[in-house]
């Protein structure tokens, strides 16, 4: 199947058909999976859309995680989630949730552990100010990610990346 003024996918990337199992997961190693960090605010759903595309056009495997904080959850706070759980379904991601106060190791963490690719995020609204002098959950993941070895891909979406 030929992409829009590109070569097949098979041509362009040979080895995304070519993926192997691993004897003791069962998982396929060498497949292409991308992972989506799931919230509760409405830009979420924007930031699913474009991971399910991220995914499709690299044949990969869409993943959605949402990581919990610890305690009660309000019903607005279900609700808000139930909404983006079932269009990450829609889309035909795997969803799970973890709980976790340290959002940056419990989602780099998972990735790891699902063998993740491609690690989708949402830019918050941070302050340049607040950015200097506590830092970003997104610096944080990058350091992470660097520290384990890499091997992860990330790609930020800007609220007001538009697609």
């Amino acid at each position: 199947m030929a992409t829009k003024g590109g070569p097949a996918m098979t041509q362009e990337y040979p080895l995304l058909n070519n993926a192997v199992a691993d004897p003791q997961s069962g998982e396929q190693q060498g497949q292409v999976r991308v992972l989506v960090a799931l919230g509760i605010n409405p830009y979420s759903a924007r930031l699913l859309q474009t991971a399910a595309r991220l995914a499709g056009s690299l044949n990969g495997e869409l993943l959605a995680l949402h990581i919990a904080p610890p305690g009660n959850a309000t019903s607005l706070y279900a609700a808000n989630l139930q909404r983006h759980v079932d269009l990450a379904h829609e889309l035909g991601a795997q969803v799970e949730t973890v709980e976790g106060k340290d959002i940056a190791v419990a989602l780099v963490n998972h990735a790891q552990r699902r063998r993740v690719t491609h690690l989708v995020l949402g830019q918050s609204d941070v302050s340049r100010w607040r950015e200097v002098t506590r830092g970003t959950v997104i610096n944080r993941i990058q350091r992470l990610v660097l520290q384990s070895g890499g091997g992860i891909d990330l790609y930020i979406v800007t609220a007001s990346s538009r697609f």
